[in-house]
């Protein structure tokens, strides 16, 4: 039993270290790239995009609109690639 419970608390560890890490923006670029995704939408001046919350929904939109089922993290990849090569949010 004692195995059980320290196998659960090991797993529940890997996913926070997972949800804690900090986006790849080098990743980002990797996927962004390679995405069926607007480009121009997602880098030029857009009234949508004013904030790195407006940024990941516009992401997210493109993200379901194209089929690309990127996970969670991928998102906050590209969208810190996006932010940190076009944007320039705090």
């Amino acid at each position: 039993m004692k195995a059980k419970a320290l196998l659960i608390f090991c797993g529940g560890l890997l996913l926070m270290q997972t949800a804690l890490a900090e986006p790849d923006p080098v990743n980002g670029q990797k996927l962004f790239t390679h995405s069926p995704c607007d480009t121009e939408q997602l880098t030029a001046p857009n009234p949508n995009i004013t904030d790195i919350a407006s940024l990941e929904k516009e992401v997210r939109q493109c993200d379901i609109s194209r089929n690309i089922n990127w996970y969670d993290d991928e998102i906050k990849d590209v969208v810190s690639y996006l932010n940190q090569t076009y944007h320039k949010f705090q």
